[in-house]
């Protein structure tokens, strides 16, 4: 070998070490990045695809119109177009959102929901709320005026980014639910703390600031307000649930009587599904895109064996949370609002009945525990990559011949929620090796 052939070979040597130690530094720091700031993702500058959008340009083509009354603005006509159940409503009389000043618990504010969008009403405020999990931006958020007009838009508002692409949602744009100590004028005592709620808190620690209906339920922090001097509590107040919400505020001026603590347990669960598919899909494009760029610079071809850890540790992530598995044990709960029924009504089922929209909240909150936004936009727009091992991944979870530990708790259920998946969701893998061991 010659001089100048063995220094060519060892300084592309050192470039190919530095190129793979910037990969490897870029990966390992991929967590702490705000992803939809970047231009891959440009999720200010790129156009959003969702319902809203939808609507906007509907309204705009004057295709339709949405009716205003002088109680409630355009909420009414908004929830109808947007196919949001009115009996999802969920009352919040803490001072935690963008109408702080006109929240009280004697004025609630209102929040309605489906599966990718949440509308949030304030009597006497100005501006409707909304936000949508849109399939490929994550979080995105506008308001409507309340204002008769003949030109009606709802307007995209990042600024509500400054609370929701935080560490609440993950540092992406997303949603979250907080549990307060709220005082007499629904301020959050701060000095008490607050918690961040999902499927897997204590119910011992959630609903602080909200106010919970139904029939039957354990104890919560919900209903309750603190006294300002009141030390840090070390079990919750019995803050039992009520069908009378009068006993709180007239609830006549709202569109439904309750808040229904089945729907509560539904908006947790989905919010964070929600923020775990934005985040994961965002890590997902940011590294195939460096990967396929080192590929390029040194010549290469093929998966990276980093990339394909982060990516099989981004699936497993979304499973577990898919699959509920670290869902609290629900002892009883019974809500009072005929939510639960509405909830699976016209939904996906297999060809036996059987749903993920069914609801049990007797142990467990879903009689079949996968969730139900494995259908929604932001499951079906995830990375290909990462979508294809979710799927696979999933498949063999639920036929493989046994059961890894963290999905023991699908044993009796796992050969049901297959079948859903073969006869309900598109790209599920159909055939199966062998039979689930039950």
């Amino acid at each position: 070998m010659s001089l100048y052939t063995s220094r060519l070979f060892s300084s592309t040597r050192i470039n190919s070490t530095l190129l793979i130690a910037f990969f490897c530094l870029f990966i390992n720091n991929i967590h702490a990045n705000d992803l939809y700031e970047t231009t891959l993702i440009n999720y200010e500058g790129r156009q959003a695809n969702n319902a809203v959008e939808k609507l906007n340009d509907a309204l705009r083509k004057k295709q339709i119109t949405l009716e205003y009354n002088d109680q409630r603005g355009y909420l009414d006509a908004l929830l109808k177009e947007l196919k949001i159940p009115l009996n999802s409503q969920s009352l919040i009389f803490s001072k935690t959102s963008f109408h702080r000043k006109q929240i009280y618990p004697s004025n609630p504010r209102a929040l309605y929901f489906n599966d990718e969008i949440y509308v949030g009403w304030v009597p006497g405020t100005d501006l409707l709320e909304i936000a949508v999990a849109d399939p490929e931006l994550g979080g995105i958020f506008y308001t409507l005026e309340q204002k008769k007009s003949d030109a009606v838009q709802l307007n995209r508002d990042d600024s509500c980014l400054s609370c929701h692409a935080s560490s609440r949602t993950l540092n992406e744009p997303g949603f979250f639910i907080r549990s307060v100590f709220p005082d007499e004028n629904g301020e959050p005592i701060s000095r008490l703390g607050s918690d961040t709620i999902d499927h897997s808190s204590d119910i011992g620690d959630r609903w602080g600031g909200w106010y919970v209906t139904g029939n039957k339920t354990e104890i919560h922090r919900g209903n309750t307000i603190y006294a300002t001097g009141s030390k840090r509590i070390g079990k919750p107040h019995k803050a039992l649930t009520t069908h009378a919400l009068k006993k709180f505020f007239n609830p006549d001026k709202y569109l439904a009587q309750s808040s229904d603590i089945e729907a509560l347990m539904v908006l947790e669960h989905q919010v964070q599904m929600h923020n775990i598919f934005t985040q994961r899909n965002f890590q997902a494009i940011k590294m195939i895109a460096a990967e396929e760029s080192i590929n390029r610079a040194l010549g290469e071809t093929g998966r990276r064996p980093l990339t394909q850890k982060i990516l099989k540790n981004a699936s497993e992530e979304i499973l577990e949370y898919m699959l509920f598995t670290d869902e609290v044990h629900i002892r009883a709960i019974e809500g009072s609002a005929n939510f639960k029924e509405d909830f699976a009504k016209g939904k996906p089922a297999a060809s036996n009945g059987d749903s993920l929209y069914t609801l049990k909240f007797d142990e467990r909150m879903s009689d079949l525990p996968c969730s139900w936004l494995i259908y929604s936009g932001a499951f079906q727009h995830l990375q290909a990559d990462l979508k294809k091992m979710v799927m696979d991944r999933l498949h063999e979870i639920l036929t493989g011949p046994k059961l890894p530990n963290n999905f023991i708790h699908l044993r009796s259920s796992r050969a049901r929620i297959h079948q859903v998946l073969v006869e309900t969701l598109d790209g599920y893998p159909r055939l199966t090796s062998s039979s689930p061991k039950l």
